[in-house]
């Protein structure tokens, strides 16, 4: 039995709205680039990133502290305790010593855009690439930079040089599924995600980034097992259950919506979409499951 027009009507409305190296003595460099990927993750959409305001590390004022000088594994380790704004006055003091090491201004770039510095990022993303064009870790990180600006049609191009020069990256793919989807071109989005599946089939976020894609150009039946399978593998993420459950009301599947949605407020019970979203579809009297299991019971 199909839902009412009604019932079809008020998740039609609803769901969207409710819906994520080197030289002597930097022998730290190296580490620094292979673990920025678990630092910066794209935050879905709503995904994939929270940016720290200006001035985030315990108070670290950049202008009134005296001229730091640190060493590469200094800013690191200021990095790595999420002092972003030290982090980002070592590096800078850093590169004016080492002006030709690429690595120090990818790190420069990496503190700044983490402490709020767009401009700044920007400016030593650029001197890294400029020293070292086929760094693709800048061009990585430079593009969720302008991703986090609107600037899309900059974030794909630094994506596609990235791409061209290592084909087997999925972060590379996923972010670039994020800006051709918030340029509303859905081909290219959903072309992106999958690659960056196939690539890491464990990578829960463009799982659930391709979910909405597919929710939102009415392919539910083809989101459905994308979300579960987001849900899976990353329990702890409120926005998955919150996606999955959307997926679950637009086939129908009310019961399970609402499972959906508490496991949402289970991962965070302060999540409001998933608390609106879960008193919709409780009042939502029968689906085709409960009209299923009524049969089942004569």
């Amino acid at each position: 039995m199909k839902p009412s027009r009604h019932v079809t009507a008020v998740l039609v409305l609803a769901a969207f709205g409710a819906v994520g190296c080197s030289k002597r003595g930097d022998t730290s460099q190296a580490k620094a680039a292979s673990a920025d990927v678990a630092q910066t993750k794209p935050i879905t959409p709503p995904v994939e990133t929270t940016v720290p305001k200006p001035g985030d590390g315990e108070g670290f004022d950049e202008k009134s502290a005296p001229k730091i000088t640190g060493s590469f594994a200094d800013g690191e380790a200021a990095y790595r305790a999420k002092k972003y704004g030290e982090a980002t006055a070592i590096f800078g003091s850093y590169t004016e010593r080492r002006p030709g090491n690429a690595w120090g201004h990818y790190m420069l770039g990496l503190s700044a855009w983490k402490s709020g510095d767009l401009m700044k990022s920007e400016q030593a993303f650029e001197k890294a690439l400029s020293i070292d064009p086929h760094h693709v870790k800048s061009l990585v990180n430079e593009s969720r930079v302008f991703i986090e600006q609107k600037r899309h049609d900059d974030a794909i191009d630094r994506l596609t040089r990235a791409a061209a020069i290592d084909s087997e990256s999925p972060d590379v793919y996923r972010l670039l599924g994020r800006a051709h989807h918030a340029k509303g071109q859905t081909d290219e989005a959903v072309e992106a995600y999958r690659r960056a599946i196939d690539l890491n089939e464990r990578d829960a976020w463009s799982m659930n980034n391709l979910g909405l894609v597919l929710l939102e150009a009415k392919r539910a039946d083809e989101a459905l097992p994308l979300l579960v399978k987001a849900v899976e593998l990353r329990k702890d993420v409120p926005e998955f259950h919150n996606n999955l459950g959307m997926a679950l009301e637009h086939t129908g599947s009310f019961k399970a919506a609402a499972t959906a949605y508490s496991g949402a407020l289970t991962a965070d019970p302060d999540y409001a979409k998933a608390k609106q979203n879960l008193a919709r579809v409780e009042a939502v009297k029968s689906g085709p499951e409960e009209d299923d299991e009524r049969a089942g019971s004569k």
